[in-house]
C-alpha cells in the first residue's frame, strides 16, 4: 500500500514534520510549569506577538480554510466576506481600548465569571460561566468537525477515527504546559497555515488555463468579485452593514469568554495585552487569501467540470471542494502542505478551547466544592484530565454536528455560538459599566434569548442576533437596576469570589 486514500506516504511524512516539529518547540519554549496561574494564564511572562498570533489562530480555524473557499465558489458566492472582516476587525480594537485595562488590573480574579461575580453578583458569575461553557462548546466541535471532514476526504477514514485524530494532537498540547504551550504552538502553527493560506491562493489561480487578465474577466462575468453589498435587507447575510454592525459585535462578544482572559493575564503589561489585541486584527489578511482561493477553485473548475456524483455530494456537502482540489489536482509532497496548514489552524482553536473550558472548570468548580485543601501538584494533574475528558466530550459533539454539514459549515460556525453570543457580550457590558442585580439580570437574559427567537422567526440574518439581543439586555437590566454607570477607572467591587 503506498498511500492511505488520497494521502501519499510523502504527504503523511510531511504532516508528521510539521505536527512533531511544533510540539517539541511548543514544549522547549513553554518551560517547566508548577502552578495553576502558570498552567492557565502565562504567569504575565509571555511576548504579546506570540500572544497576538495566539489570538488571531484562534479565529481562523480550519473552518476558515475549508468553508472560506467554498462560500466563494457556490453559486451566488463573491468577496462579500471581507465586508465580515472589517468587522471582525474593529471589534479587536474595541476590546483593546475599553476591555483589557480593567482585566487585566482585576488581580483577584482567576477567570472572566469571577469579574463578572465581582462587578455584578455572584449568581450572574456563575450562570454566565455556563453559557460561556456552551459557547466554547459549540464553537469547538464544529471546527474540530470542520479538520476532521478534511481527513475524512483525504483518507477515506472513518469520521470518528478523524475526530479522534485532531483531539488527541490538541490534547497533547493543551497537556504539556497549559496555556503557555497553546501560546507558542499556536504562534508556530500561525506560521504554517499563514504561509499555507498565500501559498494555496497562489497555487489554484496559477492552475487556471488561462492569462490573469482573461481570469479576472471571467470572475467578473460570473459575479465573483462583487465586493461591497449596501442592502439594507436584514435578512441577507454577507452585506456591509452585517459586517460593520453584526460581525464587530460578535467580534466584542469574545472578550467575555475565558480564552480572551488567559490571553490578556498572559501578557507582560496592559500596553503588552492592547497591543496583541489590536494586531491581531490585522492578520485577517489570512482570510482574504482564502477568498483567492475560492475564486481561483471558481475559474479552475469552469474549464475542468466536476463529475456528477462529486457535484451531487456538494449539495449535502458545500464545504468539501477545497480538500477535494487537494485530493485529486495537487502533486504528492504539496498536497501535505496544504493539508498540514488546515490542521495548524484547527488544532490551534481545538487546543484554545480545551485551556478555556479545563481553567473554567477547575477555577470555578473543582477547587471551590469538590478539593478546596488539595496540593498544587494534585490541582495540575487535575488540570490535565479535565483537558483530556473535554477533548473527549468535544469530539462526541462533533460527530453530532456532522448532521447538518448541508448548511455549509461557515454559516454554522457562525449561527450556532449567536444563540447566546448576545447574553454574553450584554453581560461583559453590563459588568464593565458596574450596573446589574440577580433579579433584574433574569428577566433581561429571558428577553435576550426571546429577542434571538424572534430574529430567527423573521428570518433575519443571524450577523444581527448578537448586537440586537445584546441590546435589549443593557436596555432593560440597565435602567431596571437603577443604578449607575461607573465608566471612568478600573475600579473593582472586592466581594468574594468562587475561585481559589
Amino acid at each position: 500500500m503506498d498511500q492511505i486514500g488520497h494521502l501519499s506516504w510523502l504527504d503523511i511524512g510531511i504532516i508528521a514534520l510539521v505536527l512533531v516539529g511544533v510540539t517539541v518547540f511548543g514544549h522547549r519554549v513553554s518551560g517547566q510549569t508548577k502552578s495553576r496561574e502558570e498552567f492557565f494564564r502565562g504567569g504575565g511572562s509571555l511576548p504579546w506577538w506570540a500572544v497576538s498570533s495566539s489570538i488571531i489562530a484562534t479565529v481562523i480555524s480550519s473552518v476558515s480554510f475549508v468553508s472560506i473557499p467554498s462560500a466563494v465558489f457556490r453559486p451566488g458566492g463573491d468577496l462579500g466576506y471581507i465586508q465580515i472582516l472589517l468587522g471582525l476587525m474593529v471589534g479587536k480594537a474595541v476590546v483593546a481600548a475599553w476591555f483589557v485595562r480593567p482585566l487585566y488590573e482585576s488581580k483577584t480574579i482567576s477567570t472572566t465569571y469571577d469579574y463578572i461575580s465581582q462587578r455584578l453578583d455572584r449568581k450572574v458569575g456563575k450562570l454566565s460561566m455556563v453559557i460561556g461553557i456552551v459557547i466554547t462548546c459549540i464553537t469547538a466541535s464544529v471546527k474540530l468537525l470542520t479538520s476532521a471532514v478534511v481527513l475524512q476526504v483525504i483518507t477515506d477514514l472513518p469520521l470518528p477515527t478523524c475526530v479522534f485524530a485532531v483531539v488527541v494532537a490538541a490534547v497533547l498540547w493543551s497537556w504539556i504546559a497549559g496555556v503557555k504551550t497553546v501560546i507558542w504552538t499556536d504562534f508556530a502553527l500561525f506560521a504554517v497555515f499563514a504561509l499555507g493560506s498565500i501559498f494555496a491562493a497562489y497555487w489554484t489561480f496559477s492552475a487556471a488555463p488561462i492569462p490573469l487578465p482573461e481570469t479576472l474577466q471571467l470572475l467578473d462575468e460570473k459575479a465573483k468579485l462583487a465586493l461591497f453589498d449596501f442592502s439594507v435587507d436584514p435578512s441577507e447575510s454577507y452585506t456591509l452593514w452585517a459586517g460593520l454592525f453584526g460581525a464587530s459585535f460578535l467580534s466584542l462578544a469574545s472578550v467575555g469568554t475565558q480564552g480572551a482572559l488567559q490571553r490578556i493575564k498572559s501578557c507582560r503589561s496592559v500596553k503588552d495585552a492592547q497591543k496583541a489585541y489590536v494586531v491581531s486584527g490585522l492578520f485577517y489578511f489570512i482570510a482574504v487569501s482564502l477568498i483567492i482561493v475560492g475564486l481561483g477553485l471558481s475559474v479552475f473548475y469552469e474549464f475542468n467540470p466536476l463529475a456528477g456524483d462529486v457535484l451531487t455530494s456538494l449539495e449535502t456537502q458545500p464545504d468539501r471542494i477545497f480538500p477535494y482540489f487537494i485530493a485529486t489536482e495537487i502533486p504528492d509532497g504539496i498536497s501535505g502542505i496544504f493539508i498540514a496548514a488546515i490542521f495548524a489552524a484547527g488544532i490551534s482553536t481545538v487546543d484554545t478551547h480545551l485551556a478555556e473550558v479545563a481553567d473554567v472548570s477547575i477555577s470555578n468548580v473543582y477547587a471551590p466544592f469538590i478539593r478546596t485543601d488539595a496540593s498544587e501538584s494534585h490541582y495540575l494533574f487535575a488540570s490535565r484530565a479535565m483537558i483530556a475528558t473535554w477533548g473527549l466530550f468535544f469530539g462526541a459533539l462533533a460527530v453530532f454536528f456532522s448532521r447538518f454539514q448541508a448548511e455549509g459549515l461557515l454559516d454554522l460556525t457562525f449561527k450556532l455560538p449567536n444563540y447566546v453570543w448576545g447574553a454574553t457580550l450584554g453581560t461583559i457590558v453590563l459588568a464593565r459599566i458596574g450596573v446589574g442585580t440577580w433579579r433584574v439580570y433574569l428577566f433581561g437574559l429571558a428577553c435576550t434569548f426571546l429577542t434571538v427567537w424572534f430574529l430567527q422567526h423573521w428570518n433575519v440574518s443571524f450577523f444581527w442576533w448578537v448586537p440586537v439581543s445584546a441590546a435589549v439586555m443593557i436596555g432593560i437590566v440597565w435602567p431596571m437596576s437603577g443604578e449607575k454607570a461607573e465608566w471612568g477607572g478600573v475600579k473593582v467591587i472586592e466581594q468574594p469570589t468562587t475561585s481559589s
